[in-house]
């Protein structure tokens, strides 16, 4: 690179000893390629469950109901098990509350609870208050969906499960 002040000298910018590459010997690694190993098992299992849906598909029969009629109204619809806990909720609470802020204060709440408890162990028993919240919020989503699933009827009445178990087939 040509100097600024006289463009006739160059600059040296530094001079690298020059070392030895000594190669260093291969050892065989555990390790397995991804291509047959990992991908052929991943496609086995796939297929056992594409294999698998389509039997309970074609073993049990899912029929659709009426078509719409804007003149009826429906009785109360039943959420899906995995909503059934939000749905038992709004049956207790504001919409808001229960649709809204219940859900995004668990949320926010769980991402900042790693930040919130400073233990410094990696051991459950060393993380007494974050167990302890974890499972309180995740038993009360359980009891939740549990109830919403299990314990309601048609109408959202409550019906007990060992008389019969209301499950919309």
């Amino acid at each position: 690179m040509p100097d600024e002040r006289n463009p006739e000298r160059y600059r040296l910018l530094g001079v690298v000893p020059r070392e030895i590459e000594v190669r260093k010997k291969q050892e065989p690694e555990d390790t397995v390629f991804i291509w047959p190993h990992f991908l052929v098992r991943h496609a086995v299992v796939a297929g056992a469950t594409i294999a698998v849906v389509f039997l309970l598909a074609i073993t049990f029969n899912a029929p659709l109901k009426d078509m719409a009629n804007p003149n009826l109204t429906p009785p109360v619809a039943k959420a899906p098990w995995y909503f059934a806990g939000l749905q038992e909720l709004l049956s207790h609470v504001h919409p808001m509350v229960a649709g809204i802020l219940a859900p995004g204060a668990a949320v926010l709440f769980l991402s900042a609870l790693p930040f919130l408890d400073r233990t410094k162990g990696w051991r459950i028993r060393d993380r007494k208050m974050l167990v302890s919240v974890f499972t309180v919020l995740v038993l009360a989503g359980f009891v939740l969906t549990l109830i919403g699933a299990l314990f309601r009827g048609p109408e959202w009445t409550w019906v007990w499960p060992w008389k019969h178990l209301y499950l919309e087939l």
